[in-house]
């Protein structure tokens, strides 16, 4: 039996038990509906239809069937990929929650059924797929999940690489980010001699980076370049990049050791620059309408360690989706019922590692 952690189990009686022969990956599906709908229709066995997950816009997930078993949402393609339908319409994008959460599926598959984290060719490839890509034999649904959609599977691919602490695999495709584009840059991190780089890292070795960039004339700051690395530090790393002659996903704006070394010189080491890490403010701290940097800080960590609720942000301003936020950084830990009710204690506070605000 296989349930994913974090996904609330709604069991429907719509599968063919122990029928799930191969786990070539996921596919991606829309609903054109709403969660609540899908999960009354997969509860019908009249509808002959399921899948293993489902989202909603606002990033609720639920698990339907056990990976174990077989689901009923591609035809052909049921014996050897698991399923994730997605609340929305034909023509719809994604919402950032249901990213955040396809990769949370995604880093999961991939960790219990080694399937690589990057995007499928077709049928016959593993990985991260879509319901058209199988076209008649999989029901043929061309416009399922929709051009929207499809141009948001290389940012889960990201995603869900950042979420294991890899980089996506080679080949997987993947567009990259550019000056003014819509798209959302990459947000994980990686450490190169001891220092994070990355949406979120911090410390003066971030400065130095980014003052190189703007000296390289690979410049998308509005202001700036300063200590904490944000998405204007991405896209500019990406335009260096490019200019080096990298694309696709190695130039997603997220150094490596070459390209960083090639931009600085000589790659700077933990003992120069050693990240200081904010002390636990205790859980009074945390009250609707605090406002503070630190609540900031804190949400980009969470943003790059892939529990993000917001839908815009984060900012410095407690919400209720940087609660949520956080109730999904303790899930991720392992808490359960109350101790993941999204305000910060010392144990998960300290394990976020949180950026001591400069």
């Amino acid at each position: 039996m296989a349930r994913m952690p974090g996904a609330t189990w709604r069991p429907v009686p719509n599968y063919t038990k122990d029928g799930q022969l191969e786990v070539r990956g996921i596919v991606v599906h829309i609903m054109d509906g709403t969660l609540a709908g899908t999960d009354a229709w997969f509860r019908n066995p009249k509808s002959q239809a399921s899948s293993h997950w489902g989202t909603g816009r606002n990033g609720t997930l639920y698990q339907w069937i056990d990976t174990s078993n077989r689901g009923w949402a591609q035809a052909a393609g049921n014996k050897t990929w698991l399923s994730v339908e997605n609340e929305g319409r034909g023509g719809d994008a994604l919402t950032e929650q249901q990213l955040d959460r396809i990769a949370q599926i995604f880093a999961w598959v991939h960790q219990t059924y080694d399937v690589p984290l990057k995007r499928a060719t077709g049928p016959d490839d593993r990985g991260l797929g879509f319901h058209a890509m199988g076209g008649n034999a999989w029901g043929g649904h061309t416009s399922c999940p929709g051009t929207k959609v499809v141009a948001q599977l290389d940012e889960i691919v990201r995603h869900a690489a950042a979420l294991v602490g890899q980089r996506p695999t080679p080949g997987s495709g993947g567009s990259t980010p550019s000056t003014g584009s819509s798209t959302t840059p990459a947000r994980y991190q990686v450490t190169i001699n001891g220092l994070p780089y990355g949406y979120g890292a911090t410390g003066p070795h971030i400065t130095k980076v980014g003052q190189a960039l703007v000296k390289a004339s690979c410049s998308d700051y509005q202001s700036g370049p300063g200590p904490q690395w944000t998405d204007a530090d991405t896209r500019s790393y990406a335009a260096w990049q490019r200019k080096l002659g990298y694309t696709g996903t190695a130039a997603d704006g997220i150094p490596g050791a070459a390209s960083l070394k090639k931009l600085l010189g000589t790659l700077p080491t933990k003992a120069s620059s050693v990240p200081r890490y904010a002390p636990f403010p205790g859980a009074a701290f945390f009250s609707p309408g605090r406002r503070s940097p630190l609540i900031t800080a804190m949400g980009r960590r969470l943003v790059a360690e892939g529990c993000s609720a917001y839908a815009v942000g984060p900012g410095g301003t407690w919400t209720d989706a940087d609660r949520r936020s956080y109730a999904a950084w303790q899930k991720k830990l392992g808490y359960t019922g109350a101790a993941a009710d999204g305000i910060p204690g010392k144990a998960s506070w300290d394990a976020l590692k949180v950026p001591r605000p400069l």
